[in-house]
């Protein structure tokens, strides 16, 4: 038979794992939310030919700044508010967001509609494309590490490759490699 003190000792015990597990269920209910990454994207600008729409959503600064590959261009201070923007009447470029908060990021070229399915011999993508497929990777390899290393793609195409080493160049200078 239990006494009193056995009784009171094994009260409290329950009572402390009690209150423990209490706690943990509200810090697991206190944390945020996952915060989706900032992302951004290009498509062609339907109302200017030859220019393109940049997107972008996920941001946690108030601006962002879209930056064209090989310096073509910078646009500081585009105005992001719940971290979304759209710049449209760009030239057509491979761009870079970024914002004082989130590290720069590739802007992925959104898929043309496609009319025919491809025909089986289909040749390889334009040298712009292959540039821009190179230049993508390289941003997205050089960010993971801060530190340029040479591609996964053995044989690369040159267009790709001097996408590729625009791109790890881009993110080098970045505010994610810098710091600043």
């Amino acid at each position: 038979m239990m006494n009193r003190a056995s009784f009171l000792v094994l009260a409290a015990a329950m009572t402390v794992t009690a209150a423990c597990a209490a706690s943990l269920g509200t810090v697991a209910e206190a944390r945020p939310s996952a915060v989706p990454a900032a992302s951004c994207s290009v498509a062609a600008d339907r109302e200017k030919p030859d220019s393109v729409v940049v997107s972008g959503e996920g941001f946690k600064g108030a601006s962002v700044t879209l930056t064209a590959a090989g310096g073509d261009g910078t646009w500081p201070g585009i105005p992001a508010p719940n971290g979304s923007f759209t710049r449209a009447s760009l030239p057509d470029h491979v761009y870079t967001a970024e914002s004082a908060q989130d590290p720069a990021v590739g802007c992925a070229r959104a898929a043309a509609p496609q009319s025919l399915p491809p025909s089986p011999q289909a040749s390889p993508p334009p040298a712009n494309e292959q540039y821009r497929m190179g230049y993508q990777q390289g941003l997205k390899d050089t960010l993971a590490t801060c530190e340029k290393n040479p591609p996964k793609n053995l044989a690369p195409d040159p267009n790709w490759q001097s996408g590729y080493d625009k791109g790890a160049e881009a993110a080098l200078g970045s505010k994610h490699c810098t710091g600043s």
